[in-house]
């Protein structure tokens, strides 16, 4: 076991969010060993190898981990911050038990543009998506606070090659991509 426990040192106002609050915690080990396990087990992770940083989203919420500090955004409040907090510690252990299974990886995954999403959006700016414009929906996307799948013209034949060329790019990145999209077992690299 590396963690035993991670404790909340800091509770603030969310920033992005004034309904959720952020958090700071301290893990009671030094973490700098597992982040390469953990970026290699993540789908969707930013790791920074040279400042010892890994970011990643647990649904809505917003968590860095550092070698010695945990920060979070858009918890729904204390009891959520540490519901947050057990799923990191076991995730974490199991990590660190399964190392040698995983190959760790040092690779930096840059976040997509807004911009570059769009270029490959329909444009149509319909709203079925629940935002007023493709640039919205793209910000959202980039920020993967909703999925592709929300966006119905891009699921219809005129736009199947903007849809295969978006989709691509949003799996090379990291991105989630619906399964339904996935590419044969005997495609994947």
């Amino acid at each position: 076991m590396l963690v035993e426990s991670i404790e909340i040192t800091h509770v603030l106002p969310c920033l992005a969010d004034p309904a959720k609050i952020r958090f700071h915690a301290e893990p009671l080990a030094d973490l700098s060993g597992v982040l390469p396990y953990l970026n290699a087990v993540l789908p969707g992770a930013i790791y920074n190898h040279a400042a010892l940083a890994l970011t990643f989203t647990k649904e809505h919420r917003i968590i860095c981990l550092h070698p010695r500090l945990i920060t979070c955004a858009k918890a729904n409040d204390l009891k959520d911050a540490r519901s947050v907090l057990a799923w990191l510690t076991e995730l974490i252990n199991e990590t660190w038990a399964r190392r040698a299974e995983i190959t760790p990886s040092y690779e930096r995954r840059e976040r997509l543009t807004a911009l570059a999403i769009y270029k490959l959006l329909p444009r149509t700016n319909c709203g079925r998506c629940g935002v007023p414009t493709c640039l919205a929906f793209a910000v959202k996307l980039a920020a993967e606070e909703t999925s592709v799948m929300r966006c119905p013209p891009l699921l219809d034949s005129p736009f199947a090659d903007k849809r295969s060329l978006l989709l691509g790019m949003l799996r090379d990145a990291g991105y989630e991509v619906p399964s339904i999209f996935a590419p044969a077992p005997s495609a994947r690299r």
